[in-house]
């Protein structure tokens, strides 16, 4: 592997493209030099991602852009723009997500300009000491 990689995949914002999103993940966190429990991780966080950003989505297309190094992985999630305005206070779908996503990567952001939905997630290998 390169110093860093960048891996873009576009899918479907419907459900069964989520598996695809998800083993994507698993093999570019493997290729980050992660550990099962971090590749776990990765994998879970995709999905979240997927999931959040796909209940968002007008309906089109889902960008992932998967940035591996050795030691992380970047995981940078595009919806485009919403099918409905975004709420002024955080539903309860955001607020898990969140929970989850904050419990699980290293670094999490919910971006979005003028109502796009877009997400960052960093995951660090685990350092043993």
């Amino acid at each position: 592997m390169a110093d860093t990689d960048k891996v873009v995949l576009i899918v479907p914002s419907r459900g069964e493209y989520a598996r695809t999103v998800r083993m994507t993940a698993a093999e570019l966190a493997a290729r980050a030099g992660m550990d099962l429990d971090g590749i776990g991780d990765a994998r879970m966080a995709a999905e979240e991602a997927f999931i959040f950003a796909a209940g968002r989505a007008a309906g089109g297309d889902l960008t992932f852009t998967f940035v591996v190094e050795p030691g992380s992985i970047e995981i940078a999630v595009d919806a485009g723009a919403p099918a409905s305005p975004v709420p002024v206070v955080p539903d309860r779908d955001e607020l898990l997500t969140r929970l989850v996503l904050e419990s699980i990567c290293d670094e999490f952001e919910l971006l979005g300009a003028e109502g796009a939905c877009k997400l960052r997630l960093v995951k660090q290998v685990e350092l043993t000491t």
